[in-house]
This record gives C-alpha cells, structure tokens and sequence, in this order.
C-alpha cells in the first residue's frame, strides 16, 4: 500500500478508503481459508433458522461466503459491499456453487438502499470491524429487518480486559489500516439492544478454523509491507503471557500460528 494509511492519525477510514482496500485484494480474500471455510458460517445459519419465504441481507459480504451458505435456505440473497471487486468475486463464487438466487449491491452500510423491514435475515461476518460508525450501522442493519427479523454478527473481538484490546486492535490496525474497531461481546450486546434488539445467542470466543491463523497468510491476504509483517510477527513473539494465551501464540518455523477469535451474537427485532 502506498500514501496515506486511513484510520491511523485518529480519524476513521472513510468508504473510499475501505473500498480501496478491499478491492486492491479481493482475489486473496476470494481464496481465503477462514473466510470461505471457517465455522461461523455454519454457526449463523444455525442459529438463526432461515425460513424459505425469508430475504437475507449479507453487509460486507467480501467474496460472498455467508451469503452464498444461506442462499439455498431462502428466497432471497442479496451480498453487499462497499467494493465492486469483492462483488464480481461473490457473482463467480455463485455460479461454481451453482446458487441462482444470489444478488449484488454496492454501497455504504451507513446508508443502506433498502426500505424499512425489507429482510428476515440480515447478517455482517467478518466485517463490522471496519465500520467508521458502529451504531448507524447497527441502527440500520435493525431499521432493514422485518418485525421477527434476526441479525447475525460474527467478527473480530476482544475480552474486558484493557491491555489484551488495545494489543489485539494495534495488530489489527498493523495488519489492516481500515480498521477501525474490534468489540467485545458486551459491546455488541449494548450495540444490538440501542437499536431496540433482543440479544438471543453470544459465542464470545468463536474460531474459524482449528489450526488458527498463519500470521504470515493474514498479513499476505492484505497486501502489507516487510516492515509492518516484521513488527507484527515481533508483537506477538513478545507480547505479554496473557495476550498470548488469548491469542494462542505459537511459532512455528518461519511464521507464527494464531488466533484471532469472532465473537458471535444473534438478536432479534421483537417489536
């Protein structure tokens, strides 16, 4: 990456800056072991029993996953993001899986194109992280969903201990200057119950895949500097011995094996 790093010199990223990101890498994320593969997919569309007659809206839907999962399960499967390349990577990952159902939009999860109750279903996997305004976001996601409208969250996230957040959002940051913010379960659970959701289900340490995170694929996945990869694989060897316990550091040659747990909520829009 070149410029300006977003979100770095206490602003938030702007959508462009998010877009650019994410476009300049789609063909990586579209490869994507954790993204395409991991469990919280599985865990979303269990728990929130999609029903046939049912719209999904996938926010940050990247290359499609989540949304490509539910498509069989509804009438309706609409994968939106902020960049265009990440879309035309969700379109062929539709037609290998042979999913008929699925659209795609652009746009700002601020500000979505939808009118009110417009979907059963709304997810964000992967994703909320990156939001400049978490709150509109959620108040948005919320405004979309018809009344018995289940929201599914799984994303990046951090315990209620101060010194293990502020390591886990600085690698975070590190590894991708667009981030904005990786939240506990705790906030997530104020965040849903602001925009008038009951809370139903909270996983607060999900992992995607068992063998964790190659820290040298993650930082690969978005397009980082030698620097930033030697400072992070540094982080992490000497980080204090709790950080490591939560992120279960290990090396393992010439890289260094991790976890960057999701926490995982569901709630529903009762009135």
């Amino acid at each position: 990456m070149s410029g300006a790093r977003p979100g770095r010199e206490g602003r938030p990223p702007s959508l462009a800056d998010t877009a650019r990101q994410f476009g300049a890498h789609a063909r990586q994320y579209a490869v994507s072991r954790a993204h395409l593969e991991g469990a919280t997919r599985l865990t979303l569309l269990e728990r929130m029993e999609p029903v046939a007659d049912e719209g999904l809206l996938d926010i940050g839907s990247g290359p499609g996953p989540t949304a490509i999962a539910f498509a069989p399960y509804v009438a309706r499967a609409v994968a939106f993001d902020a960049a265009p390349q990440m879309l035309r990577a969700a379109r062929l990952a539709a037609q290998r899986a042979e999913v008929v159902n699925l659209e795609t939009v652009c746009g700002d999860a601020h500000r979505l194109p939808f009118r009110d109750r417009t979907f059963g279903l709304v997810t964000s996997r992967a994703c909320p992280h990156h939001f400049a305004d978490i709150r509109a976001a959620v108040a948005e996601m919320a405004r979309v969903l018809a009344l018995g409208g289940r929201l599914g969250i799984a994303d990046g996230t951090v315990p209620d201990d101060p010194e293990i957040d502020a390591f886990v959002n600085r690698l975070d940051t590190l590894h991708d200057p667009t981030t904005v913010r990786n939240y506990s379960a705790r906030e997530w659970r104020s965040f849903c119950e602001e925009a008038g959701l009951r809370v139903d289900f909270v996983e607060d340490y999900a992992v995607e895949i068992p063998e964790g995170r190659s820290l040298v694929d993650w930082l690969a996945r978005s397009g980082c500097a030698s620097a930033v990869a030697d400072e992070c694989r540094r982080m992490l060897l000497e980080a204090p011995a709790k950080v490591r316990e939560w992120l279960r550091v290990r090396e393992a040659g010439d890289d260094v094996m991790f976890e960057l747990p999701r926490v995982v909520m569901v709630a529903t829009r009762a009135g």
